[in-house]
């Protein structure tokens, strides 16, 4: 079992449905999410907003922003925060995805997904990147950053994950019971359930739905927290395309 490490980052607040923390800063793949909104004609989508960080830049950059959450308030602090100005572009989306979200096909440019497939089983992540393909027009981006198994907070979980892959499992960042593997004063911040993702898992439920993978890879994301931090492969990020 872990032992307890260092206190969070303070540039991360406690999600308030308790499903992690959340960042006050953009990261780098929800820098690239507010860059390709820029240049959208359709609307964007930011699934697993949280507090909005990522949306309301977005938002910035002149794009009509979706912003999708689990969690009213969480919704009411994006639409607070929100310029008057640009209120007008924002649309708040309650619901958990993917099940309670419905889109017309090609509906968007740009879909986005923060530590959010983290909290999804394997067959959601298979049914939830379908709907993302499905809601993307032609040459649409999907981008996403995940917690991986390789995180200080959760390494005592790694053990387990090695052996599911070396067994040839599909979802071996399975984990069901994730306070059996940790003491992490942060494991108090999640669910029991979580799934820890890796490059090859996400790349194939991608390429399944018909998207065209451009990266995927372990990532050492910018400011990454003490408690996280572990061997630079903390993250998993996946970017992904529609073909045109």
């Amino acid at each position: 079992m872990n032992q307890i490490r260092s206190a969070p980052d303070p540039t991360s607040v406690v999600t308030l449905n308790k499903l992690g923390r959340t960042t006050t800063r953009l990261n780098e793949i929800n820098q690239r999410f507010v860059d390709a909104s820029r240049d959208a004609k359709r609307p964007v989508l930011d699934i697993g907003c949280a507090m909005g960080v990522a949306a309301l830049a977005a938002l910035e950059t002149g794009a009509t922003v979706h912003a999708n959450d689990v969690d009213d308030e969480h919704l009411r602090l994006v639409r607070e925060n929100a310029p008057a100005a640009s209120r007008d572009r924002l649309v708040t989306v309650p619901g958990r995805f993917p099940g309670d979200l419905h889109y017309q096909a090609a509906a968007f440019d740009v879909i986005h997904a923060s530590n959010l497939l983290n909290f999804l089983t394997g067959q959601d992540i298979e049914n939830g990147f379908a709907a993302i393909a499905r809601w993307l027009a032609p040459g649409g981006l999907f981008l996403s950053i995940s917690g991986s198994p390789y995180a200080g907070n959760v390494r005592g979980f790694i053990p387990a994950y090695e052996a599911a892959v070396a067994a040839g499992a599909d979802w071996p960042g399975e984990c069901e019971d994730l306070p059996s593997y940790s003491n992490d004063p942060t494991v108090s911040e999640l669910p029991r359930f979580l799934h820890l993702l890796d490059p090859a898992v996400l790349a194939r439920s991608a390429r399944r739905a018909g998207l065209t993978v451009e990266q995927a890879a372990f990532f050492n994301r910018r400011g990454t927290p003490d408690y996280i931090r572990l061997d630079g492969r903390e993250n998993v990020i996946l970017v992904a395309r529609k073909p045109a």
